[in-house]
């Protein structure tokens, strides 16, 4: 069966949300002692990975948005899933449609973002890219200038989409409702 839901801005908001609690728990983490990891450097590549994962959501969002608004349902959820964590792809779709004034930073992050694999959530996988990329890891990761400059632009970007599916913000009637509620909708971990 054909499925009509979710819509662009249904998957697009989720995504939007998912990026703003990601950034919450960055900025709770990053600047408290709780909760206590087992290392400074492990705080530090969890944080990372928080910043990493609410930019990619925002870009998802922006892209569902902007570029699969004539996708829906199952289509669309995989349309948006077959970016996977590819920053490289995700900035291609998505930086036509940013705001001019944050294009550049958005686009330097995501190179940044791009060459430091979203494994590194791993503590094995940190130590080894510690070990062999360690000005790389003092530039990025290890940096606090560069993790607040990289909060600040995912910021920029969630801030951005928030406002535009604010946008789409409506009042509807119960038939409208119903309507809605009784279309075919895809539901990825549905028992079949």
């Amino acid at each position: 069966m054909e499925t009509t839901r979710p819509t662009h801005i249904e998957v697009a908001d989720h995504f939007y949300h998912d990026s703003i609690d990601l950034l919450k728990r960055y900025e709770h983490c990053i600047e408290s002692e709780f909760p206590d990891f087992s290392s400074l450097k492990s705080r530090r590549m969890k944080c990372f990975i928080d910043l990493r994962m609410s930019m990619e959501s925002a870009l998802k969002s922006v892209v569902c948005y902007y570029c699969h608004s004539n996708h829906e349902g199952k289509k669309l959820v995989q349309k948006v899933e077959n970016y996977r964590h590819h920053m490289d792809k995700l900035k291609q779709a998505a930086l036509p449609h940013l705001p001019e004034e944050i294009v550049e930073s958005v686009s330097s992050v995501c190179d940044q973002l791009q060459s430091l694999p979203v494994g590194l959530r791993y503590r094995l996988d940190v130590m080894d890219f510690i070990s062999n990329r360690e000005e790389e890891y003092y530039n990025t990761i290890g940096s606090d200038t560069w993790m607040d400059s990289t909060a600040g632009t995912v910021w920029g970007v969630s801030k951005f989409i928030g406002k535009e599916l604010n946008k789409e913000s409506r009042i509807i009637g119960m038939d409208e409702l119903m309507e809605e509620f009784f279309q075919p909708r895809y539901e990825k971990y549905a028992i079949k």
